[in-house]
Parts: structure tokens; sequence; C-alpha cells
């Protein structure tokens, strides 16, 4: 599987510190030993989760995710890969009352499945809808239903949700302990969606555990020391970039990941997420003539000779020559390395990530690409990769004021 992380246009400007092999030994010393990448080295639990997924969906038609942030984002991020995306399954990671009311109302409870993930089990915006199709249920005098058609994913311990789980017997499986929410997608929280939707998770573990055997994260750490570089030299973005539809969701997992990760301490880079070729129409114009303060990421596939056919005909009447004999496919490739090139003619500061086949084991291995990267750059900002501090304060005001 190609996934090629090419350093372009930063090499003459960047210096890898002396350090860089105590990083290395550091990052390495913490990737072997990080769960929530070792957890794919665990074929029993896959196995098993597999197993206890595929019994779940019995006398199902529907599914329903309710989990927010890292309980949601990176399932959405291994679903939205497939090409024919799956109308059967819907997630519910916002709160927005009357969307959510309109949606649930619609649904055949008897014969959808509910999934709840919470790590903590206490978290209010799952909570809250999961008690409020307990009320629609109850109300229906359908709750014994409800609750065999749900399944649970928390930690083992005394919370609500879990107390929920074990008193109506639902179906539980165990968020583990030691792996936060944004690093959990290659876990239960993350296969269970996964293989709802029909992907084969045993190759978007086997893509993670190739990127662990390589065991030698160099370019990964040069990435990360070029976004401290960035900091040093007042650039305050980092712009992802991504030439693929089914790539959208990886964005929005990796402004969780990076953000919860490296925002500390007032220390960090911005992270934003842009989409080829749609937000050439509008964002690209900031980056090129906007603030030289960011660091651009663009994430290309392979498109030429792909899609459909553009009518030649029609093309030569409007003298759109360029479009004569071509496919949408060739469209897409050449303004994903037009922009690259723009960006490289004018010394802009970037990379590209070159993914010839967009699948399951690619996918594995961008997201355990991006975590080691992440990991890294929070060692060369000397921050905590694995805490968020700052988001208490709004939890418990958020408490206080439904007093």
């Amino acid at each position: 599987m190609q996934v090629n992380f090419t350093n372009i246009n930063f090499d003459k400007d960047v210096q890898l510190t002396k350090d860089i092999e105590d990083i290395n030994v550091k990052i390495k010393s913490i990737c072997n030993n990080l769960p929530a990448l070792n957890i794919v080295k665990d074929n029993d639990l896959l196995n098993s989760t597999i197993v206890k997924t595929k019994k779940f969906t019995k006398n199902k038609k529907k599914y329903v995710v309710f989990g927010t942030g890292g309980s949601n984002l990176g399932a959405r991020a291994l679903i939205n890969i497939s090409i024919n995306q799956p109308e059967n399954i819907l997630f519910f990671d916002n709160i927005d009352p009357l969307f959510f009311q309109n949606q649930i109302l619609k649904l055949d409870i008897e014969t959808t499945g509910f999934i709840v993930i919470s790590k903590s089990g206490t978290t209010p915006e799952t909570l809250s809808q999961l008690g409020c199709v307990i009320n629609i249920a109850n109300q229906k005098n359908i709750l014994k239903i409800l609750y065999e058609n749900t399944m649970i994913i928390t930690e083992s311990k005394d919370s609500p949700l879990f107390n929920i789980a074990k008193k109506n017997k639902c179906l539980l499986l165990e968020h583990k302990n030691n792996i936060g929410g944004r690093y959990s997608v290659f876990t239960n929280v993350g296969m269970v969606p996964a293989i709802l939707a029909g992907l084969d998770v045993k190759k978007i573990h086997q893509g993670v555990i190739s990127v662990l055997n390589q065991n030698d994260f160099i370019d990964l750490f040069k990435f990360a020391q070029i976004f401290k570089f960035c900091k040093s030299n007042n650039f305050s973005s980092n712009v992802l970039m991504t030439y693929s539809d089914g790539l959208n969701y990886f964005g929005k997992w990796y402004l969780q990941l990076w953000a919860e990760s490296i925002g500390k301490k007032n220390r960090g880079v911005t992270a934003l997420h842009a989409t080829g070729t749609t937000d050439q129409h509008s964002q690209l114009q900031l980056y090129l003539d906007g603030p030289k303060d960011k660091f651009f990421t663009f994430i290309k596939s392979n498109y030429k000779n792909k899609g459909l056919n553009i009518n030649s005909q029609i093309m030569k009447a409007e003298s759109v020559d360029y479009l004569v004999d071509k496919k949408m496919g060739d469209l897409m490739h050449a303004e994903q390395d037009a922009t690259i090139d723009t960006f490289r003619l004018n010394n802009y500061k970037f990379r590209e990530i070159l993914i010839d086949i967009i699948d399951e084991e690619s996918i594995g291995i961008l997201m355990a690409n991006s975590m080691i990267e992440t990991i890294a750059a929070c060692i060369y900002f000397d921050v905590d990769p694995f805490d968020q501090p700052a988001v208490e304060q709004g939890k418990k005001l958020t408490k206080k004021y439904l007093s």
C-alpha cells in the first residue's frame, strides 16, 4: 500500500536539532508502549468485537451512533472512505434539539440498533441523547426492546452509562481506560461502526501494524520539528488540504487530535482543514494572497483516467478544449497538482502526502502516522499529548447552569 510522506520545500530552511536521535528514542518508546496503537496486535479482541457486532445486527435495519468528539469522529473518518456510503448508519455527535428531534422521531426503535459511546460514561451530550430515546420508548411501551437493541461502549467502572447498561442488560463492551477518546479509533469505538458499515477492519489494523513495524519514525519527527519551526517563525496555522471527499471526516478527526493534544501552556499551532477542489474557490485566495503565517499539508491521490467521461462534443462546441477526451478524474488530478505547484513556485512552506488508493489499509496507515506525528510535535512543544485540562471549566459551568 502506497502512502508516501514527502518533505517539500523545507530542508533548506529547517535544520534538525542535534537531539533528534534522543527524540527518536523517546518517541519509539512511547509508540511501542502506546495502548492506542498496540491494541491492533490483540487479534483475539478484534475477532471478539467482530463476532459480537455481527450478532448485534440480528433483526435490525438501521443503526444510530450516539457519541461526541473522539467517540464519533474516528468511526466517521473510517466509514467516510467508502465510495458507497452506508445509508443505514446515522451519527449524532451534537445536541441541536430541533435536528435531533426531527431525525429521532422518524426512527423505528424496534428495528434500530443504538450504539452509545462514552469513555467516562458521564458525557452529558451522550446521556441526553440516550435519555430522550428512553423517554420515547417508555411512552410507546417498548422500553425492553430498546434496551435489547442497545450496545454501550464505556469504561468498566461506576458511571451513569455503565449502570444503565448493567441494570437493563444492554450489550456492554469495554472502553479501555488507558486509551483517550481522540486516540480510540482503532478500538471497538471505531471498529464497531466500521464493521456495521461493511469495512474490512482487519485491514485497518494491518495498516497500523505496518507503521509500527517500521520502528523508525525519523520522517515524522522531521515534520513534527517543522511545526516547531513554524511557531518560532510566526507561522500560526497548520492547514490540512485533502483532495478526496472520502477524507472529509479524516480532516475533522485530525483537527480534534491535533487541537486537544498540542494546544496547551499558550503553545501550539492552530490546525485548519480545507477540501480540494471545493476550497480552492474560497480559502485558497486567503492562503496565497493573505498573511504568510501558514504551513500546508496536501493529501492527494491518483485520479488519472478515473470517473465518468466528459462529453467531448459539447466541450468542443464551447471551445473548452482542455476537457475534450477527459474524465472527471483527470480534472481532479490536474487541479491538485496545479495547486501544489503554485505553492512550490511561490516558495510556500508545505508538504504533500500521496495515497495511491484510499482504502482500509491506507486510512489505518494515515491515522497511525498522524497520531505519532502529533505526539512527536507535543514533545517538541513540551506539552502532554494525552490530557485536555482546559475544557474542564466549561463542563463544570454547564452543570452549574442546569442546576
